[in-house]
C-alpha cells in the first residue's frame, strides 16, 4: 500500500471511530427504553423481513454462528423471536420474529429526533445518497472479509 492510500485509510478509520461514537447515546437510549442493545434490534429487523437460519443471520449482521445463536438465546428468553425446526434435518433450525419482537420494532425509534437524525436531515440530497452508499460498501466488505477470516480459522 502506497504512503498516500495509507494516510487516507488511517483517515478513513478515524473518522469511522468518531462516528462510532454517535453511537453511544442511541444505544444508551435504546437500552433504557427497550433493554435491548443494537445488535438484538439488528437481529430483530432482520427477521422482520421472514425467517433465517443461526448461520445466515450470523453472517447478516456481521457475526459468527455461535455469538447468533448465544444472541438468539436472550431474545429468546424475552420471548421475542422463536426458533423452530423446520425439515427433517433436526440441525436445520430456523428463527422467527416473535409478536412481542414485531411489537418492540414497531415501539422503538431511537434515531427519531436524535442529533444524528437531526444531522443526516440537514444534509443535501447527494450528501446523503453518498453517505449511504459509502456506508452500505463498508458493511459489505466488512462482512465478506470476515466471512472470509472465518473460513480460514
Amino acid at each position: 500500500m502506497s504512503a498516500p492510500a495509507a494516510d487516507q485509510t488511517r483517515e478513513a478509520l478515524l473518522a469511522y471511530l468518531d462516528a462510532l461514537t454517535l453511537a453511544e447515546p442511541i444505544q444508551a437510549r435504546l437500552w433504557q427504553t427497550a433493554e435491548i442493545t443494537l445488535t438484538q434490534l439488528s437481529v430483530l429487523r432482520e427477521l422482520r423481513d421472514g425467517p433465517r437460519t443461526l448461520g445466515t443471520l450470523g453472517q447478516t449482521i456481521g457475526i459468527s454462528a455461535a455469538s447468533a445463536s448465544r444472541l438468539v438465546d436472550r431474545l429468546e428468553r424475552r420471548r421475542l423471536v422463536i426458533r423452530r425446526r423446520e425439515s427433517e434435518d433436526r440441525r436445520c433450525v430456523h428463527v422467527h420474529l416473535a409478536p412481542a419482537g414485531e411489537r418492540l420494532l414497531g415501539e422503538v425509534k431511537v434515531l427519531r429526533g436524535s442529533s444524528i437524525h437531526r444531522a443526516i436531515d440537514s444534509m443535501t440530497r447527494e450528501e446523503r445518497h453518498q453517505l449511504t452508499i459509502g456506508l452500505r460498501r463498508l458493511v459489505e466488505l466488512t462482512r465478506a472479509t470476515s466471512a472470509q477470516e472465518e473460513e480460514v480459522v
